[in-house]
């Protein structure tokens, strides 16, 4: 078992084991009464009822949405804070997030805002949910223009990763999950990708974790370093959206920095072998990273971009040493970067 503390504006920490006695002690972070268990009904289906065990002295009261990004609404994000409402939640209370990206982002989010912040537990049940989502403090839901575009900055009060549930992961999720672990290479040498071949290990996560935690520390709002973090996202969030959500997050990512590395060979000029070192990088896992939409659709996307001005967005690049440099670009020129 591995912890580690991150320091940001609320410090905590993030404990990653192998086997659930990862939340041996979760308990003692909740002052009141009651946790709100948010959840999806496939973590419900395989794993309904395994966390009541770790906090005896609670009343939990379990709220399941439907699996998938489209349950990331303004819609369920009102529906929780009625369901905390009208179960009496006050502040000592806690919302307690288990399963992937999209209910840790909406939990958060309504924990953020119930009652101006009450305390937030997070159990991530995926390979991405516990590399990155977890892990920093924003917190969203999607609106009908775009991917997050209404959220907090909200850290948790303590996350708790369970290896474990790796176990049951589709192979499109774990496929998503590489995705981001694959970001991370970029952004840090302490991870190395040959090591992941072998499984999502508790190592694994836990030089994720500390990649992103050290970042986050230094620039938990991002103004500035913190948009490392969003290397492969700007264009695959794009084509996420374009995609109706079809193709999930993870997979985008890798598509995002394939088309990242195109744009970043045109914009830095390097040679050939160099994009060539790259693109075998984003397909160490066999993803594909191609994308069937024009520079045209993705730039209408991007506009909306949370990252952008009227003219501009900070776009995360990759140099003639494939390391990362935030640069702003005006959608002019990205758009024809991105042909």
């Amino acid at each position: 078992m591995k912890k580690l503390l991150i320091n940001a504006s609320r410090s905590y920490f993030v404990t990653i084991g192998e086997d659930f006695s990862v939340l041996s002690g979760a308990e003692k972070l909740v002052k009141g009464e009651k946790i709100a268990v948010i959840t999806d009904d496939n973590v419900s289906f395989l794993y309904g009822g395994t966390l009541d065990r770790f906090f005896p002295n609670k009343k939990i009261f379990d709220y399941t949405i439907k699996a998938g990004e489209n349950s990331k609404s303004p819609e369920n994000y009102l529906a929780i804070l009625d369901f905390l409402a009208e179960n009496g939640f006050c502040r000592d209370d806690a919302v307690l997030a288990f399963g992937g990206g999209v209910v840790g982002d909406l939990a958060a989010f309504c924990a953020s805002t119930y009652m101006r912040g009450i305390t937030l537990i997070s159990v991530p049940t995926t390979i991405l949910a516990a590399v990155d989502s977890s892990v920093g403090g924003k917190t969203a839901i999607n609106l009908s223009v775009g991917k997050n575009l209404c959220g907090t900055f909200y850290q948790p009060h303590g996350v708790f990763i369970c290896t474990k549930f790796f176990s049951t992961l589709s192979e499109r999720e774990i496929a998503c999950g590489l995705g981001e672990i694959i970001k991370y290479s970029f952004l840090s040498d302490v991870l190395d990708l040959e090591s992941v071949k072998n499984g999502v290990t508790e190592d694994v996560v836990y030089k994720c974790v500390e990649i992103k935690a050290r970042i986050v520390e230094r620039d938990e709002r991002e103004s500035g370093e913190r948009k490392l973090l969003n290397l492969g996202h700007t264009v695959g969030h794009a084509i996420e959206k374009k995609s109706g959500f079809s193709i999930s997050h993870g997979e985008c990512v890798v598509k995002g920095l394939y088309a990242i590395l195109k744009v970043s060979q045109k914009f830095y000029g390097f040679d050939q072998k160099t994009f060539e070192r790259g693109k075998k990088r984003i397909e160490t896992f066999s993803h594909d990273p191609d994308y069937p939409f024009s520079a045209d659709e993705l730039i209408d996307i991007i506009r909306s971009d949370k990252k952008g001005t009227a003219e501009y967005i900070d776009v995360v690049l990759l140099d003639k040493d494939l390391s990362p440099k935030i640069e702003r670009l005006s959608f002019e020129k990205l758009r024809e970067l991105l042909k």
